[in-house]
């Protein structure tokens, strides 16, 4: 098997590289999204992107200025450059997800029956009987 020549490899590989790592840069940074969405989404964005580029390399328009024929190894390495990129850009622009507050709780005791009582008056402004009494 014979290895592609270097300007090969930069057409091929460099428009995958550069849009791989711009969706990685968006995607990394979005902290609407939790890890595995943003993971999903750069595995599925790389694999269609890639698809839709080596598409458009066997296309008649770029067809008849490349001086080359796209075969299977030549879509597998478009592939795994929008994948590199996007890892790239992901790993530059990761954040981290917000933490989340902690949830309040109260917890009632019967045996500090009052002191709750006073504490909810307290909260809802003094004006209110917990007993009704």
């Amino acid at each position: 098997m014979q290895g592609i020549p270097n300007i090969d490899v930069a057409i091929l590989g460099v428009p995958g590289l550069l849009i791989g790592l711009l969706f990685g840069y968006v995607l990394g940074g979005m902290t609407s999204l939790d890890f595995n969405y943003r993971i999903g989404l750069g595995v599925i964005i790389s694999f269609f992107a890639g698809m839709i580029t080596g598409l458009l390399f066997i296309s008649e328009p770029l067809a008849s200025f490349l001086p080359m024929d796209v075969k299977m190894f030549e879509w597998i390495f478009i592939i795994l450059s929008y994948f590199g990129g996007y890892f790239l850009g992901a790993v530059s622009n990761w954040a981290l997800l917000p933490d989340k507050p902690p949830k309040r709780h109260i917890i009632y005791e019967p045996d500090d029956d009052d002191d709750f009582d006073k504490e909810i008056e307290k909260a809802m402004g003094g004006d209110f009987n917990a007993n009704n009494s």
